[in-house]
């Protein structure tokens, strides 16, 4: 599975430095073409398929510090024609940890969060986050990354 993904995500890559646009072959979720990490300064995204027909689940882990950081955890339907999905379910946590790595608290921020991922095929791929409960990243563009963010 880990090998089937580096694949996608290298097919992906090859698309947008070439400046080719894939397209979803038939029974495939058409966010394949947009799944993978993006990453924004102290903030990195997961974009996963999570069926074969718009299923979307997105996590973002946001480090406000080397001790602390926020997570939130979101799904939708992603829509073609707009490049969007759309999410009514987000919870955000927030996690301190001990020196030794090991989770100090975990405390649930909001759940029920409502907002939108918009992706764009335009000079590479990337994304903007629109955070309606918080707008914890307005005006942010998250870039495409070939490796995860740690």
């Amino acid at each position: 599975m880990k090998k089937l993904k580096k694949l996608i995500l290298a097919g992906i890559m090859m698309c947008a430095l070439c400046g080719c646009s894939p397209k979803a072959e038939d029974g495939q979720n058409p966010v394949m073409n947009f799944v993978g990490n993006y990453a924004s300064g102290r903030a990195s995204m997961l974009v996963e398929a999570t069926d074969m027909n718009h299923g979307t689940k997105i996590s973002v882990t946001w480090g406000s510090s080397a001790a602390e950081h926020s997570e939130w955890t979101m799904s939708g339907e992603f829509d073609e024609e707009s490049l969007t999905v759309t999410y009514s379910d987000c919870t955000r946590k927030d996690v301190v940890f001990n020196e030794d790595g090991s989770i100090k608290s975990e405390t649930v921020g909001y759940e029920n969060g409502k907002g939108k991922i918009i992706f764009s095929e335009d000079g590479g791929l990337s994304l903007t986050w629109q955070d309606d409960t918080e707008h914890a990243a307005d005006d942010m563009v998250f870039e495409y990354v070939s490796q995860p963010v740690e």
